[in-house]
């Protein structure tokens, strides 16, 4: 099911850099309900944002993951776990009223992440990794967490090498200077080419052992020892899991990716509040409040007097 994430070409296409934020809405995801092996998916929207929460006995495989339809330059659920609620809610608000929602309740199946594909018009980009300027996040960890303290959200990058899938790099905090993560706070991890450490997933980048040294680079490091390889990037994925064990309750928020002139992505997750009516909406509902007082007035006037 990783292939879903990938969108089919692997071209690089120079596009204008977005200027500002992004708000990403919680009714901009996808209502992924019904069976994903034997797990079951069901996708809620209330006063305090969308989630979409999966049930299921397990095992911990990606057959038993629920997946939102891949798309192009927007958000959605992917690989949610039994167990698993992801969403944006209100929950843990940053710069708004809201981020993006990750909660993990039963142990090894627990995982959960929104992926977002880079392209435009229905096709798929992928962008060089060396154009990379800046990347950052910022992530928080409840304190009601049982799980490893060293485990918080990351920020992964979809890659390609030569054009054939390779797995993801992923941005952890544990990995930047062997800390535990902060509980009950918002904190932003960045990167660039030469700062911030990156593990791999798939070995045809190189070792993917998180605690060898050999798996901790910087993301120049990884091309580097990629040699004459082309290592591109097709979209971002933010998430927990897998096999965490024990719950947690967290969220991520402010994700910005700044490839130069090629692309820049600075999504911020917010719940859309109900409409409020213009003052010439009101002024019409309260005219039309008083023609049907008017009417009602005419009409028991006439009953009265029949």
């Amino acid at each position: 099911m990783k292939a879903l994430y990938l969108a089919a070409t692997a071209m690089v296409v120079l596009a204008p850099a977005a200027a500002s934020a992004q708000t990403v809405y919680n009714t901009s995801l996808q209502n992924v309900t019904g069976t994903f092996g034997t797990s079951t998916a069901a996708t809620t929207t209330d006063a305090t944002g969308t989630r979409t929460t999966v049930t299921g006995p397990g095992p911990n495989a990606d057959a038993n993951r629920a997946y939102g339809t891949p798309v192009i330059g927007q958000w959605y659920q992917a690989a949610v776990g039994a167990g698993s609620t992801i969403g944006i809610t209100t929950d843990y608000a940053r710069s708004g009223n809201g981020s993006a929602y990750f909660n993990s309740t039963q142990g090894d199946t627990g995982k959960g992440d929104l992926v977002y594909n880079f392209g435009a018009a229905g096709a798929s980009t992928a962008i060089a990794l060396s154009s990379l300027t800046s990347l950052s996040f910022d992530f928080y960890r409840s304190s009601t967490s049982t799980t490893d303290p060293n485990l918080a959200p990351v920020l992964r990058l979809g890659m390609l090498k030569n054009g054939v899938y390779a797995g993801t790099l992923v941005l952890e905090n544990v990995y930047q200077n062997q800390t535990t993560s902060p509980v009950d706070t918002w904190t932003t991890l960045t990167a660039n080419l030469n700062s911030g450490i990156f593990w791999a997933t798939k070995d045809s980048l190189g070792p993917t052992f998180a605690s060898a040294n050999g798996g901790q680079k910087t993301l120049a490091q990884w091309i580097a020892d990629n040699g004459n390889a082309n290592l591109s990037v097709y979209g971002l994925e933010i998430g927990i899991g897998s096999g965490w064990g024990g719950t947690f309750f967290g969220a991520v928020d402010n994700v910005q990716a700044n490839f130069g002139t090629a692309l820049s992505v600075n999504s911020n997750f917010e719940v859309q509040a109900a409409a409020v009516p213009e003052p010439a909406t009101w002024a019409m509902m309260i005219m039309g409040f008083g023609l049907m007082g008017a009417s009602l007035r005419r009409r028991q006037a006439t009953v009265r007097f029949a």
